[in-house]
């Protein structure tokens, strides 16, 4: 899928992987599986926000570019050259700045500044809320999750956020508490696992949604529109 907007082509590769092409730069996010086309012409960010196999691929390293630069979650183990990043830090690479929140699950979520947009990745941060696990746990999800997304000051172009359906009735709570406490434009649901259905299920919720950010319909792979 391909989405056109201000200045944008962002590309729902599969799951969670993204690749975001602005005017000067380029920026992949927790690649996984896809068909990648990039823009030889544009410097190449490339983000993985944990070691999951959902959201790290090591082809990463062996993809044909002038001119990549790597920003991977410690989590990795300084396996490849890169430059590694912790949690609640604050980096610049070149012209672009990445502000890093504590993933609930492992690793963390990225806050990008490029090219005068703010771009949310969420990676595993959500709140996971399972039923039949322990409620200390559900308890740390939720305070954990709230605690991070309240540190987002600044509005956001675009967030990708967990949409996770596995979570059964519990599936929108990292959703809706976003949207009640951060100003976005647009929200690409991700984490779903090629299930495109998601699109069609959001559609009839009943989200309380402030700020109006728009939340993107993905229906397949290689869905192309303009914004």
């Amino acid at each position: 899928m391909h989405v056109i907007f201000f200045c944008m082509l962002v590309t729902h590769l599969y799951h969670s992987g993204c690749l975001i092409e602005l005017e000067h730069h380029s920026l992949l996010f927790d690649y996984y599986q896809g068909d990648l086309k990039l823009n030889q012409e544009k410097p190449l960010y490339i983000f993985v926000s944990h070691r999951h196999f959902d959201h790290y691929n090591p082809q990463i390293f062996k993809l044909k570019h002038p001119k990549i630069t790597y920003i991977l979650s410690n989590d990795l183990r300084h396996k490849y050259d890169g430059n590694y990043v912790d949690v609640h830090q604050t980096y610049h690479f070149d012209d672009i700045k990445v502000k890093t929140l504590l993933s609930t699950d492992e690793g963390c979520a990225f806050i990008v500044e490029v090219e005068n947009k703010t771009i949310y990745f969420a990676g595993d941060l959500n709140w996971w809320h399972w039923e039949g696990e322990p409620n200390q746990d559900n308890d740390y999800q939720r305070s954990t999750y709230q605690q991070e997304i309240n540190t987002i000051c600044q509005p956001l172009d675009i967030a990708f956020v967990v949409v996770d359906k596995r979570q059964e009735e519990s599936y929108l709570l990292g959703l809706q508490y976003f949207l009640n406490h951060v100003q976005v434009r647009y929200i690409f649901p991700i984490h779903y696992f090629g299930d495109y259905t998601i699109s069609d299920q959001l559609k009839k919720e009943k989200l309380d949604n402030p700020y109006h950010a728009q939340i993107i319909d993905i229906h397949h792979q290689d869905e192309t529109f303009e914004i």
